[in-house]
């Protein structure tokens, strides 16, 4: 049984940014609804992507994947994916991963749309692990 909900909210057109919110697990089982979403996301040339994690309480190597997979190619186009909200457990993998080296994670949906504003107060949070 899938266990997904996706839902996107995108702002104006002049700055491009794309929130998209997931509930649920992201596994092999349900990689691909979000891997679609992030799609068809880029192909309306929309590369600043935040994921908004905070109903997410697990990430298979599926999901991770999906995240870094065309991470090359957004920043190509100008864009970035910050990831937002995410619950401790999930954060502890995304540090023992490295993915801190790829990709910022930031407290809330707000602090990481500052993120695309490049000013220092906008820097990815450092979190401790619990």
């Amino acid at each position: 049984m899938e266990n997904i909900r996706i839902s996107v909210s995108e702002g104006g057109r002049d700055d491009g940014l794309s929130i998209v919110r997931v509930d649920g697990v992201i596994d092999t089982l349900t990689a691909t609804q979000l891997e679609e979403v992030l799609d068809r996301t880029y192909k309306r040339g929309r590369y600043k992507v935040i994921l908004d994690l905070a109903g997410v309480d697990y990430i298979s190597s599926a999901g991770w994947g999906i995240f870094i997979s065309r991470i090359k190619e957004v920043r190509e186009n100008g864009g970035d994916i910050k990831l937002a909200n995410l619950v401790p457990n999930v954060y502890e993998i995304y540090e023992l991963l490295e993915f801190d080296n790829i990709l910022g994670a930031y407290d809330n949906v707000n602090a990481a749309r500052a993120g695309f504003s490049g000013s220092p107060e906008s820097k990815p949070e450092k979190k401790k692990s619990p």
